[in-house]
């Protein structure tokens, strides 16, 4: 058996995805429950890749009968990131017998396929490869192809959906950039969704002409987006502080845009409260703790959560988050323009303003006076 430059790197890929399930499998770091999940995510991509490659190299002729078991092994793929997004957001997710559902169509669709197969006979098995391997399968297997790659991007739509609920969500109620972006779970959700583009743009190259130019190709893009992702996933458990955060009831309640319908607070009442946080603003400055969270400023205040929020989001037409990081900014900008300290760094005013990443502190500095820090400090100083 030859192997070329491809095979190569597509061998590199399938030890990538295998090593990634496994270090998950057997990590300490975060919560279990998510790695498992990501973990058997990995596991299913990576012994799909393995059918794939073991049909491309003609192995299974020698053991026809062996062939074609991960072929649908991508309708596991769906679920899994989708309950592994869950199991990061939602503090109180688990495995339910409900949930289970989610995976039959793979079950249904493995026993059917295996049973055909396994029943077709030795000839009749090694006939189907050579088709798989030609391109000249029936029309209806390259509709039920393209059904499981839908039901892959639908379960990815879904987890995106689902993070931009948690943002919502985590607005009201953190001030922590990193506590309300998620934004390592986005892009590796949006890479997978990249992923498949290039698989279904590969996939229809695959008939015409340059077929070997392209497979080329896309074993490098794969290889690079994988690499990315393993960055990624590192990153994303090098942080478990930031997994299960919140409950499934509080991200769904906050995405309901008539949150406050039930709510017989007065008009008096909600400008008196308001009043009397901007006051607690100004004197107290609570929005200088890091980790300062819409329970905490309310407990300061002796008012329930529910009620602050509404107030913010009523009377000051902002949540939780841009209320306090627009004090936190109007604080480094005076400290910026007229430092006690003339020598003074960025880094030393990020961390005195209440904000603990410096990604973070530019991102929403520059998107209030559009300028980085440093920028405005050099400005302020001409």
């Amino acid at each position: 058996m030859q192997f070329s430059i491809s095979d190569m790197l597509f061998l590199l890929v399938l030890f990538l995805v295998m090593f990634i399930a496994i270090f998950l499998y057997t990590s300490g770091k975060g919560r279990r429950m998510s790695n498992v999940l990501l973990g058997s995510f990995f596991l299913a991509l990576g012994l799909n890749l393995a059918d794939s490659f073991l049909l491309l190299k003609q192995v299974y002729f020698s053991y026809p009968s062996l062939g074609l078991w991960g072929s649908n092994l991508l309708l596991l793929c769906g679920p899994l990131i989708f309950f592994y997004a869950q199991s990061v957001i939602y503090k109180d997710f688990h495995i339910t017998t409900r949930k289970t559902i989610h995976f039959l169509p793979f079950a249904i669709l493995f026993l059917f396929t295996e049973i055909l197969y396994l029943a077709a006979g030795y000839q009749k098995q090694t006939e189907i490869l050579n088709r798989i391997l030609q391109r000249k399968l029936p029309g209806s297997m390259y509709i039920v192809s393209l059904g499981i790659y839908v039901h892959f991007v639908t379960y990815l739509l879904l987890a995106l959906q689902l993070i931009k609920q948690y943002g919502q969500a985590a607005a009201n109620k953190y001030a922590d950039p990193k506590r309300v972006t998620l934004t390592w779970l986005k892009t590796t959700i949006w890479f997978f969704l990249l992923l498949l583009l290039v698989t279904l743009v590969g996939s229809y190259l695959s008939y015409q002409s340059f077929t070997k130019a392209y497979f080329i190709m896309l074993s490098c893009t794969v290889f690079l987006l994988l690499g990315f992702i393993v960055l990624m996933l590192f990153k994303a458990l090098g942080n478990p502080a930031i997994f299960s955060v919140m409950e499934e009831s509080e991200v769904k309640e906050a995405a309901q845009p008539a949150k406050y319908t039930s709510s017989t607070m007065a008009d008096g009442d909600k400008k008196s409260l308001l009043e009397r946080l901007l006051q607690h603003m100004q004197t107290q400055k609570p929005y200088f703790e890091p980790e300062l969270t819409l329970d905490a400023l309310a407990a300061q205040l002796q008012v329930k959560p529910k009620i602050l929020s509404q107030v913010i989001n009523e009377l000051q037409q902002q949540n939780f988050f841009e209320f306090i990081n627009h004090y936190r900014i109007e604080e480094a900008k005076k400290l910026l323009n007229n430092p006690k300290d003339k020598k003074i760094t960025v880094l030393e005013v990020m961390y005195e303003v209440g904000f603990n990443s410096k990604s973070s502190f530019n991102t929403l500095f520059k998107k209030s006076t559009g300028l980085t820090p440093s920028e405005y400090k050099k400005q302020s100083m001409e």
